[in-house]
Formats: structure tokens, sequence, C-alpha cells
């Protein structure tokens, strides 16, 4: 028998991840250009508008590729030094910024040069930045803040409707097999600008009518149906408790829309494009998960957030998972926003109260 051996795995931890560089080398042709011309070069540094007006006043210096590419490697240093924040991507061109904003060195040098009106933008987007920053991280923070809610849902659920799926021949004649016609693949780039058969939507109405009966049935709110001069219907959900949702539907198919709350607005699809190659299915399920959520309890709603005043959403469904969206409100919300802060402001957090529960025999 062979003598008894030991053996060892040893496992060596991943290297921690290297942090993106604050600044970058391979600037010296830049500095000898200015010092030639007669500047400080310590002096551009520390002044991005004085290295603007510098570049403006040199536009030679981008003739020469090696002074062109040392002069973008000091201006994005130039950022990153009177914005602590800033960090260096090297994308196919590289950038310098934060998850906020990101500068293309090469293309901003060229703008200096090109386009001197661009020069008071450039100053209030520096002056900016770093609130910008902030209210990213407060947004940030929403997004990102556990979730604890109590939801109320009837003890039957939802059953959606069987729906009739029609099918629908491409140039071929063969059926175009939408929901997943691309194979797990990229789609064509001509899908992005191209939409076919909107029809395909028209079942979800099905759906549409099943949900409000059943939210009509066991939550206690009114409902107004109505039609309007272009065909689309839409349904007025008004509950003694919670969010006031509105749907509309399209008469051929196009998408519905979900307004709630205050600020609320969902478009279902969000896109009706071939190359996001939705169907009738994947719009019930979206449908069906905010409406009954918020019926539920779980919208919410938080304005202004920051000092760019954007919107922040968030749809927590009965599963436990959902959705959150923030940005600056629309135009088409102008009206809104007057008394959206003092509505919003009545509530915990911003969380809309779940509609009430109609009595129902054991």
């Amino acid at each position: 028998m062979p003598d008894r051996t030991t053996i060892a795995t040893m496992i060596w931890p991943n290297a921690a991840p290297t942090p993106p560089p604050r600044f970058v080398e391979g600037f010296e042709p830049f500095v000898a250009y200015a010092r030639d011309a007669g500047a400080d070069p310590a002096a551009l540094a520390a002044d991005p508008l004085a290295l603007w007006d510098f570049v403006a006043a040199h536009a030679g210096l981008l003739e020469a590729p090696a002074t062109a590419e040392a002069a973008a490697r000091f201006l994005g240093n130039t950022i990153a030094v009177v914005h602590p924040a800033a960090t260096w991507r090297m994308t196919s061109e590289p950038e310098v910024g934060t998850s906020v904003m990101s500068v293309p060195v090469t293309g901003l040098l060229r703008t200096m040069v090109e386009h001197p009106e661009h020069r008071e933008p450039f100053r209030q987007m520096l002056a900016s930045w770093p609130q910008a920053d902030l209210d990213d991280q407060e947004d940030a923070a929403l997004a990102n803040e556990a979730v604890e809610v109590d939801l109320v849902t009837p003890p039957v659920p939802f059953v959606r409707p069987e729906i009739a799926l029609p099918g629908f021949l491409d140039d071929d004649g063969r059926i175009i097999p939408y929901g997943s016609r691309w194979g797990g693949g990229p789609p064509p780039e001509d899908a992005y600008s191209r939409v076919s058969h909107l029809e395909r939507f028209a079942p979800v109405a099905t759906v549409v009518d099943a949900l409000v009966a059943y939210l009509e049935t066991w939550y206690a709110v009114a409902v107004d149906r109505r039609t309007d001069g272009s065909g689309s219907r839409i349904v007025h959900l008004r509950p003694t408790t919670g969010a006031p949702t509105t749907i509309a539907s399209g008469a051929t198919g196009e998408p519905l829309t979900i307004e709630a709350g205050v600020l609320f607005r969902d478009t279902v699809p969000g896109c009706t494009c071939d190359a996001c190659d939705e169907t009738a299915g994947s719009v019930a399920d979206q449908l069906e998960e905010t409406v009954l959520a918020i019926a539920a309890g779980g919208l919410r709603e938080v304005f202004p957030v920051g000092r760019r005043r954007w919107l922040h959403t968030r749809i927590h469904t009965p599963d436990g998972t959902g959705r959150s969206s923030s940005g600056e409100p629309g135009p088409s919300l102008a009206a809104e926003l007057l008394g959206a802060e003092e509505v919003l402001r009545g509530l915990p957090d911003g969380w809309w109260p779940a509609w009430t529960l109609r009595p129902h025999p054991a």
C-alpha cells in the first residue's frame, strides 16, 4: 500500500478591485505647449474656464494628435481637481465623471474650439454637479430602502380570464412568434424603428374588464366607465381610502395608461417597437401587477426629491418584489405639481394606504 499522503487545497482570495483613477498621466506635451504659449499650466489646472479660454484661443493645438491627446488628458485631470468625486473611465472615448454625469474629454476639447457658445452651459454644469451628486445619493437611498408596508389583499386572488391570441403573419407567410421572436439574441437594428400589428394587444381589454370587476367586488371603490371621442375606454376607480386610479385603453390595441395617486403615471407596454417584442400576455402581467399593488397599498410617491425636485415612485407587489423610478416630472404634470407636495406630505413616507376591503361572509 502506498504511504498515506496529505492533500491540501489553497484558495487565494480575489484581489480587491482596483478603484478607477482620479488622474492620468500623459499630459506633459500639453504642459510644454502651454508654457511655450506664455500660459501657466498650474493656473490652467486649477481653473477649467481659464483652460477653456486658452484652448479656444489656440485651436492649432488640435492639429498635432499627440498634443491634442495630451490636452484632453490635462482637461480631464482639471475636471477631477474641481470635482473631487470624479474619476476616469477608459471607454471608447476617455471620460471623466460620476454616476450622475460623465464628460467625454476629447469631444469637450473640440467643443471648446468649435462652439464657444457652450462655455456658459459648461460653467453651469460644473457648478451644479456637486448638488446633482447629492440628489442622486438621496434618490438612490429611496430606491434601495427596505420596504416595510402591510399590504391588504382579498382572500381570493385575481384569476386572469382566457384571452384569444390571434396569430400574425410575416412577409413570408409564417406566424410571427411574438414574445420569443429573437430567440434570446439581439434583435436586428431596424426592429427598433418598426412597429407591427398593434392589434395584438387588443385582447388586453378583456383583462381590464375582468380586473376592474374583481376590484369592484372585493374593495370599497366607485367605478366610472366611459368612452371618449377617440374610442378610448376610460375607467376611473375611486376607492374610499387609498390612491384613486384611472385605466385608459385605446380602441385598437394602443398602449394603455395607468394613472394613480397624484403623480404616478405608467404606460403599458412602455414600448411597442418590434425589438421589444411585447405581447398581450406580458402587457396583462404588468397591468395586473401594477393595479393590484396600488389597491393593496403598494404605491409610494415622494416629491420633491433633492434640489432638482425630482419625483420618486415605487410599486411594491404582494409577493414582495417591485420596481421604482425617479426623474424630473414631465410637462404634462405641471398642473398636478401645484398641490402634489401638500397631498404627499400627509402620507406616511409617501405610501398610499390600501383600499378598504368590502365585508364578505366568511
